[in-house]
């Protein structure tokens, strides 16, 4: 029997694009891939190590692996990669003696080395491949750098992942070619923060010159930003102006603010003030007609006062965000703010969770009665027995709502639609998603 393979991609899109690396490098090597764990010789498990929350689910996957391998002897081996890697790498394998390979994150180019040496196979090096992607056939994720050089207080990523590196402009059109090639029609850019692009290899304005290039590519009809920080220096008249008129930049704007206190904001250590938040944001409106912002926010961070708390509300009830999401604070040891004095009970910071979440909840009905009675083109991701399965360019897979499509009327060649979009009219809405008719 051929020797096969079985991966556990666990974490962010950016995680997803590290595995689909992996995949693809392993299948080019002439190992093949299952869906079955218990008949696999190897389990590959791409991690997480971001939040307390994510390692916990981490060691968890691989316990459940290691717990197979100990009782049934599937898999032979067990490779562990990615961020939970790179800073606990003597622990872990102290603690899991079982796992026959850990590789931290930017090592997964060996992958096919390691896992020939670990099993004792003759596995052909992969030269020139092209990256395979899952989950979305229309839709694929496309990393433009790693690593981070901000000093966010909260946040160990640029010790997981090290400084900002970005890839060159012509490796990104590369990857986004062949991604066109196989029949992608959404691409989904992004870094830890992809309003930096370019900067450390001396590129001003990287990210606009970057997005003035993959608009050229055929078969592209959507390109999404995620993680643009809030920079009024970085969001600057071109880009703006190139998101308002480009008909392939959809009119969506990841943004993570946060907070917008200014204590917190300081605390933070985050580099921007509530009056540039709230200036951006307004310019947004202004010049990009329709857009639809996203962000997501802290809850309960050390410092974070009931006033600050009840500022960040009055905030989100004025703005009214199209998509939000919240995260409770975790204490991550190596963050600056693991230090800090003033650290809210668990209590307190799961109630300004949910409070901000049932804030954005009640906010539902007015962001999404606006989308009512009006056509736009979606992109298919699923279709079943029952029911279509799309987002609008509002919608970001995974993180946002979908629109659910009635099947009556719809015919195959509808739901390949031109150019891979579909045009539907918004009937209602329920919760987070709508409702709507191939138009």
């Amino acid at each position: 029997m051929p020797f096969s393979f079985n991966l556990i991609s666990l974490g962010c899109p950016k995680n997803q694009v590290d595995s689909e690396v992996m995949f693809t490098r392993l299948k080019t090597s002439g190992v093949e891939f299952t869906y079955n764990l218990d008949d696999c010789d190897v389990c590959v498990i791409n991690t997480c190590g971001f939040i307390e929350a994510a390692r916990k689910e981490s060691i968890d996957a691989i316990m459940e692996v290691v717990i197979r391998k100990r009782e049934e002897g599937r898999p032979k081996y067990i490779v562990v990669t990615g961020c939970l890697v790179n800073n606990n790498l003597k622990s872990l394998k102290d603690e899991l003696p079982e796992v026959d390979l850990f590789l931290p994150t930017f090592d997964e180019d060996k992958i096919v080395s390691g896992l020939g040496i670990i099993a004792n196979q003759d596995l052909k090096p992969c030269e020139n491949f092209n990256r395979e992607h899952f989950n979305l056939k229309k839709t694929a994720y496309v990393k433009i750098s790693e690593g981070c050089d901000k000093t966010c207080s909260f946040c160990t990523i640029p010790s997981i992942r090290g400084s900002y590196k970005s890839k060159s402009i012509e490796e990104i059109k590369s990857e986004a070619l062949y991604l066109a090639q196989t029949g992608v029609k959404e691409l989904i850019i992004i870094s830890q923060d992809t309003s930096y692009y370019g900067l450390d290899l001396n590129i001003q304005n990287g990210l606009y010159k970057l997005l003035k290039e993959l608009v050229k590519i055929k078969g592209i009809d959507w390109i999404r930003l995620l993680y643009l920080y809030p920079s009024k220096r970085l969001f600057n008249a071109d880009l703006i102006s190139l998101m308002k008129n480009e008909e392939k930049i959809l009119k969506y704007i990841d943004m993570p603010i946060q907070h917008i206190s200014g204590n917190v904001l300081k605390l933070m250590k985050r580099g921007e003030t509530k009056g540039n938040i709230i200036e951006l944001i307004q310019k947004l409106k202004n010049n990009i007609r329709d857009v639809a912002l996203r962000t997501s926010l802290i809850a309960g961070f050390p410092g974070e006062t009931d006033k600050d708390f009840e500022e960040l509300l009055g905030f989100i009830k004025d703005v009214k965000f199209d998509n939000l999401g919240v995260f409770k604070y975790s204490d991550e040891r190596g963050a600056a703010s693991f230090k800090y004095p003033g650290k809210l009970k668990a209590g307190i910071r799961n109630e300004r969770y949910k409070i901000l979440m049932e804030t954005q909840r009640n906010l539902l009905p007015e962001i999404l009665h606006k989308h009512v009675g009006r056509t736009y083109n979606a992109i298919v991701d699923r279709v079943s027995n029952r029911t279509v399965k799309a987002r609008t360019y509002f919608q970001s897979p995974d993180i946002d709502g979908c629109t659910y499509l009635y099947l009556e009327g719809i015919k195959d060649e509808h739901l390949d639609g031109h150019g891979g979009l579909v045009p539907v009219n918004i009937l209602k809405f329920k919760d987070y998603d709508l409702y709507a008719n191939y138009k």
